[in-house]
């Protein structure tokens, strides 16, 4: 059996579908479609399925929970791998390993009612934690380098490697997964340090962070925090944006939120074109970096293709 064959076998094993909307799969629910898309929940499989993905040549794209990424709307080639796995050990009497598709605020709160401390920051994040790792996703002072003890990876050749955190070059929405040279290593798991704690305690911290989130973070589809915040500046993205006079600002379906200036909305779901939100984006920076003097960089991960002209 040739190397294409057994992926394409693989697939057809896995339920792949062509053509899917990759809108449907995203927090801001705009995207074009996949060539093949497929959910994988079992960690062996999706080992499998990246090793003969590449063994065939074909393209992959990782997606976990759809948060802060933008998928243009001409789509992805080859397959698209929706990383659903959601397995979770103790390794110790503290440390734990999870796997990557585990979503942040189901994790806070099973780790919470273990009676583990060191995860409520999280709550509020609405990705999965493989899909944060890369950016060091983190909330209200924390994030992953916190807690992180090390990892497990695809290697692009395909063989299992493992990091320990000190290696990721863990930094504020940056490490060596996101720019630098680990860009193709695929996440499996991560082994998190957290500490003893009071259920209560960390449950009535959860509820407040969730709280935060309700009240300072607009509701329905959008892309999340759309910029870092800059480190030449005092001021946050969003604050730069709302005093660049840009609040409200509309291109499209794509609209700067009113609540919160670092958060694109998606006000027409059915109508909703990827290229609005690019265009918009590019306004604010051009904006910001003409009035301030600030490059505001995206936090979000921007992929797939330019629809097709005519």
């Amino acid at each position: 059996m040739t190397r294409g064959r057994i992926l394409q076998a693989l697939l057809q094993e896995l339920n792949a579908r062509r053509g899917e909307p990759l809108g449907r799969h995203t927090f801001v629910q705009v995207g074009g479609p996949a060539d093949w898309f497929v959910n994988v929940r079992d960690a062996a499989a999706l080992v499998d399925l990246v090793r003969a993905a590449r063994c065939a040549g074909t393209p992959l794209t990782m997606l976990g929970a759809g948060s802060n990424v933008l998928i243009r709307d001409g789509g992805i080639r080859g397959v698209v791998l929706k990383n659903e796995t959601r397995g979770c050990r103790n390794v110790g009497e503290t440390q734990i390993e999870v796997e990557s598709g585990i979503r942040f605020a189901a994790l806070a709160r099973s780790t919470a009612r273990a009676g583990l401390a060191g995860l409520e920051w999280a709550a509020g994040i609405p990705g999965a934690i493989g899909g944060g790792l890369p950016t060091n996703a983190g909330a209200y002072g924390s994030d992953l380098s916190d807690v992180l003890v090390g990892i497990r990876a695809i290697a692009p050749d395909g063989a299992l490697v493992e990091f320990e955190a000190s290696e990721l070059a863990l930094g504020y929405r940056t490490s060596r997964l996101r720019d630098g040279d680990l860009q193709d290593h695929i996440v499996t798991s991560l082994t998190l340090q957290l500490r003893q704690g009071d259920t209560y305690t960390s449950l009535a911290e959860i509820d407040r962070v969730e709280g935060l989130r309700k009240t300072n973070a607009p509701s329905g589809p959008s892309l999340g925090s759309t910029f870092r915040n800059p480190t030449s500046d005092e001021r946050s993205a969003g604050q730069l944006i709302e005093e660049a006079g840009l609040k409200g600002a509309v291109i499209g379906a794509a609209q700067v939120s009113e609540l919160h200036a670092n958060y694109i909305l998606n006000t027409d779901v059915t109508h909703a074109r990827a290229a609005d939100f690019l265009t918009l984006i590019a306004r604010i920076q051009e904006a910001v970096q003409s009035q301030f003097g600030v490059s505001l960089e995206p936090e979000i991960a921007v992929i797939g293709e330019e629809a097709p002209r005519g």
